[in-house]
């Protein structure tokens, strides 16, 4: 297996970017700097994600609702905010939007 990067655009209430993410099947969400969050205005939830690093440390992150669109598919994701050197695509996102195994 290779490193498979994808252009994302993402959506939240104050507009839209396109992102180039690396498609990483061991995340749960999608991860993209909090300034991110704050720029396209994703929707807050109540609920907080546990992230396991790769280097083994655990953090807890706000989780937030958005939209995705890659390769013409569009669809609600759970996005988290945390500091990333690079913004990741998670597996829910991937399989909201019809990408599966």
């Amino acid at each position: 297996m290779g490193i498979v990067y994808v252009n994302v655009t993402l959506r939240g209430l104050r507009g839209s970017r396109t992102l180039r993410m690396l498609v990483d099947t061991g995340s749960t969400y999608i991860v993209v700097e909090p300034e991110v969050v704050g720029e396209l205005g994703f929707i807050g939830t109540p609920y907080t994600a546990r992230l396991v690093l790769a280097g083994g440390r655990v953090v807890d992150a706000n989780v937030y609702v958005g939209e995705a669109e890659v390769r013409g598919r569009r669809g609600p994701v759970l996005v988290v905010g945390y500091e990333t050197p690079v913004p990741l695509l998670g597996v829910y996102a991937l399989e909201t939007l019809g990408f599966k195994g």
